[in-house]
């Protein structure tokens, strides 16, 4: 009963999408592990109406799946995920079956075999609106990249924060043996014959929440929506976006220094110490 209670108030994760996790994690890990679970466990339990977003490294597509698994059953997880992955056959059947409402793109550009993220206002308004109904968004603090590494953080997550009064939960997937990134066929099944061998272990570390302090980011919107229509930014108007984007630059490389440190050295790439 208290399960179906949760789900009916929109506390715990859909269904549908645990399930699919579930069915991806088994098929892949041999074993599960989550540490820092009982700090944030009780954190929620203490304050119930409070809003999170969950920051990522994101250089294995079991990222966010991880996410879901730790946390799928306290936070209603929305899993972001790159523009560009909708309406491709492989993923899109992968929305349909998790349910393609609990998956929310970000704003990316192709050129080739390059991808790119573009910061748009629009994609975290949407967010925005999701949060309001006990969502939390999962967002990686870098791009997905195979290199098994650390990338520079992007503000997307600290953003959003501002935006929406959110904390955020920290948080990195230790992989060990077999393929860490099971990004394509070979190391998807790379990944899939050390399970079998009982060789893949995964570690899903939850760090200490991290408030951000109350400033006004609206001049991000204000500006990037006027540099889109070829509207005229004043002097005061693009100083006041500069220092608000350094803020969230720097905080954003505090958060993914964060996060970084739960992972081995190896993984950390440029926030090795």
């Amino acid at each position: 009963m208290k399960e179906n209670f949760e789900q009916n108030n929109n506390i715990s994760t859909p269904e549908r999408l645990r399930t699919a996790v579930d069915k991806a994690m088994d098929l892949l890990v041999n074993t599960f592990n989550v540490e820092g679970k009982e700090e944030l466990v009780n954190f929620i339990e203490n304050n119930p109406d409070t809003k999170f977003i969950i920051a990522s490294s994101h250089f294995s597509n079991l990222d966010a799946p991880a996410a879901v698994k730790a946390l799928g059953d306290k936070l209603n997880i929305q899993i972001t995920t790159e523009s560009v992955l909708f309406g491709l056959t492989p993923q899109m059947v992968m929305f349909k079956v998790a349910g393609e409402e609990n998956f929310s793109p970000l704003e990316y550009k192709k050129e080739g075999k390059q991808k790119s993220g573009v910061f748009n206002p629009d994609d975290f308004d949407n967010l925005s609106k999701l949060m309001e109904n006990n969502k939390t968004p999962w967002i990686a603090i870098h791009p997905f990249n195979t290199k098994e590494a650390m990338t520079d953080a992007r503000i997307g997550s600290v953003y959003l924060a501002h935006k929406t009064g959110a904390k955020i939960i920290p948080t990195a997937l230790e992989l060990k043996g077999g393929s860490v990134s099971l990004e394509g066929i070979k190391e998807f099944t790379k990944g899939f014959l050390s399970k079998l061998k009982g060789k893949t272990e995964a570690t899903f570390h939850i760090g200490d929440i991290m408030d951000v302090p109350d400033i006004d980011v609206s001049i991000i919107d204000e500006v990037l929506r006027k540099r889109a229509n070829g509207e005229k930014i004043s002097p005061e108007e693009r100083d006041k976006f500069k220092q608000v984007m350094t803020v969230l630059r720097n905080e954003a490389s505090i958060l993914a220094g964060q996060i970084a440190h739960m992972l081995p050295e190896e993984n950390r790439g440029v926030y090795s110490s």
